[in-house]
């Protein structure tokens, strides 16, 4: 079993359907159960909005929201069991969203976690702070980004390296995730030309498992983020490291973070500190 759970945030908006079907298709390839999550805070003193009204007659505030989250994580569970998968749980939490789905990821730290990407490009939205955002640079455990771009699920998979020790452990997680939903994967690196890269994979292969076989790509690019970003839309999951993601080299503009808000396709930010 690649993961011991894959958790999934939704607010049943069109973004987080996608991400709900994501990690459907992940947790029937590897047999993982789904858990969930559906966040909700107001403000007592808001008014509820008028569709809210029409919706549920003469219920409070608290009520609305609790019965919208109850209905919100039943059609996510809905799809998640068309897909095959029976063990599925539901969480509603009362609070901010991203607070809700990391404390959900500290209760299953073996877990992935998969949520959409609305506002993670937008740099507005980076600096309050939106949910994919925090997440990226909090998570405990591996994050599934998902663009929408991939709706059918993944037929070719990146292993992105550098041929560190850190990247190799992206690399093995990477690469059990291909293999549970049967997917092709490619060993890809970035460098300034044909020579260094080859040096680059050959490290990674001699510090992964059971990647002598595989296909390699080097992106010839004397930036790594413009390179990965290049090669990395031609698959449908990218998989990196999350090395940078928080601390100093976080605020230094790390390849990962960097990464993570140009991603053309989906993206797997494994968590390498595990």
């Amino acid at each position: 079993m690649t993961y011991s759970h894959v958790l999934v945030g939704t607010d049943g908006s069109a973004t987080a359907a996608r991400a709900v079907a994501a990690a459907a298709r992940a947790a029937a390839a590897t047999g993982a159960p789904v858990v969930i999550v559906t966040a909700w805070q107001r403000h007592t003193a808001d008014p509820p909005a008028l569709s809210e009204e029409s919706r549920y007659p003469g219920g409070s505030i608290a009520a609305m929201d609790a019965q919208w989250a109850i209905e919100t994580t039943s059609d996510a569970a809905g799809v998640v069991r068309a897909h095959g998968v029976e063990d599925v749980r539901q969480v509603q939490a009362v609070g901010a969203p991203a607070e809700a789905l990391l404390e959900s990821a500290g209760t299953y730290p073996d877990a992935l976690l998969v949520v959409g990407t609305a506002g993670l490009t937008e740099r507005a939205e980076r600096l309050i702070g939106n949910v994919p955002h925090q997440l990226t640079h909090h998570a405990p455990v591996d994050l599934l980004l998902c663009t929408g771009a991939h709706d059918q699920g993944w037929s070719r998979i990146a292993l992105a390296t550098d041929g560190s020790r850190t990247a190799a452990r992206a690399v093995d997680r990477g690469l059990a995730l291909a293999r549970s939903v049967g997917a092709e994967a490619t060993l890809l690196t970035v460098a300034r030309s044909e020579g260094q890269g080859q040096k680059v994979l050959a490290t990674a292969v001699d510090r992964g498992t059971g990647l002598e076989d595989l296909p390699q790509q080097v992106a010839t690019d004397g930036d790594v983020v413009r390179g990965l970003g290049h090669a990395g839309a031609d698959y449908d999951l990218l998989v990196i490291g999350n090395k940078g993601m928080s601390g100093p080299s976080r605020l230094l503009g790390s390849v990962s973070n960097r990464i993570t808000h140009e991603v053309p396709t989906d993206l797997l930010l494994v968590n390498t500190t595990r």
